[in-house]
Formats: C-alpha cells, structure tokens, sequence
C-alpha cells in the first residue's frame, strides 16, 4: 500500500496467472460504486447495519454453500465495503453441503452449486512467457475458476435484493473489480483475520473511507 496525492492506493496483490481453483485461502474486499456508505454505520467501534447491510450480511453466510470445496469463511461487513477470507480444501475435498447433483438443495435466486466442472481448470497451465493467444485463453478460464465465480454470484445476488428493497432494478451497487490476495502462509492467515475481526475499531482510519 503505498500513499498517493495524501490518499492509500490499495496495489493489487492478484498473482498473475494464477490458479483461482487451487486449494489455498483468499482474502477479498469488495467495495460498494463510488464508497457510498449504504450498508451502515460504525457507533462505538461496532457496525451498524442498514437494511441493505443486512442483505450483504446475510448473503456472507451462505458463501460456503457456493461450493463443495470452500471449507471455511471469515468476514466483515462495513459501511461501503466489505473483506472476507475464503478458504478452499483440496481437489477433492467437499464440504457436505451440496447434493449430489452439485446443488445445496435451493436453486432460488440461481444459489447452487454453479457447477463441479471447474475443479479441471487446476489442469490448465500457462508457460513462463505465454503468448498474447495464451493469456487471452487464461482469461477467459480465470472466469470460471472457482473464487471469480463465488465473487460473481455475491455481487450479482446482494446487488439484485438490494435493488428489489429499494425498487430501483438494475442499478449498479457495487465496483465492478475486486481485490483478491492469495494467503502465502499460516501467519500471514492468522494477521488477516484479526486484521477483519477488528476493522470496525479502525474505522476511522480505515483506507476505503470515502463518502459521496
């Protein structure tokens, strides 16, 4: 992170190339369009939820019935963004909220399984110099890999039920980029955690502290 014209510039730490299947742990933030504080307030070192807030709250608990494989979640929720820490087992680790069809039993909203094809594009690897083709072939595997698609379907699920409370269809609620981190070790897992735990109490400091 480093400052720029008086403000923190968050410096992607997305791996080019990388396998977003693989097993490991992912730490992601997520911000609201134009860091409008929509979804709460902090009082006393503790957040507040608006209604739309709830909706996003809500919607971070059943991040693990996205997958079979997402063993374990963390998260945090505030007032125009939110972090959370992902963590995926391995290939052919389930975590035993899925059918046997690849869905958790509830296709509302198109929640489910968003398919068990994807734990193959583990098999796809690009040399150390790939070609313009060969890049363009990863990006287009890189939507199907496991944690864009679990991002997708959060941003595209929240931002419908927000809508629908407030009656404005279509309306874009969050950036359409993200941050992704790939957790390198137990150490570093262990500070991101705390680091999410207790976002509220930095709250006024915090580097995503933008209103309209």
């Amino acid at each position: 992170m480093t400052k720029f014209a008086g403000k923190y510039r968050i410096e992607s730490n997305r791996w080019q190339y990388w396998d977003y299947s693989a097993p490991g742990s992912y730490f992601i933030t997520i911000c609201i369009d134009k860091h409008r504080c929509i979804l709460g307030k902090v009082h006393h070192d503790k957040m507040e939820y608006s209604d739309f807030g709830l909706i996003v709250k809500n919607e971070l608990k059943e991040l693990t019935t996205y997958h079979p494989r997402i063993s374990k979640t963390i998260y945090q929720v505030m007032p125009n963004h939110l972090h959370f820490l992902i963590t995926l087992g391995d290939y052919n680790f389930n975590n035993g909220l899925m059918d046997n069809d690849g869905t958790n039993g509830n296709n509302n909203d198109g929640r489910d399984g968003d398919g068990r094809h994807v734990d193959k594009i583990h098999e796809f690897h690009l040399p150390p110099n790939p070609t313009n083709e060969q890049i363009e072939q990863y990006r287009k595997q890189r939507r199907q890999m496991i944690i864009p698609k679990i991002c997708g379907k959060f941003q595209m699920l929240t931002s419908k039920h927000i809508n629908q409370l407030r009656q404005t269809p279509g309306t874009k609620n969050w950036q359409a980029n993200y941050h992704d981190h790939v957790v390198r070790n137990n150490g570093e897992y262990q500070r991101i955690k705390n680091y999410i735990i207790n976002n509220p109490k930095k709250w006024d400091e915090d580097k995503f502290r933008i209103t309209e």
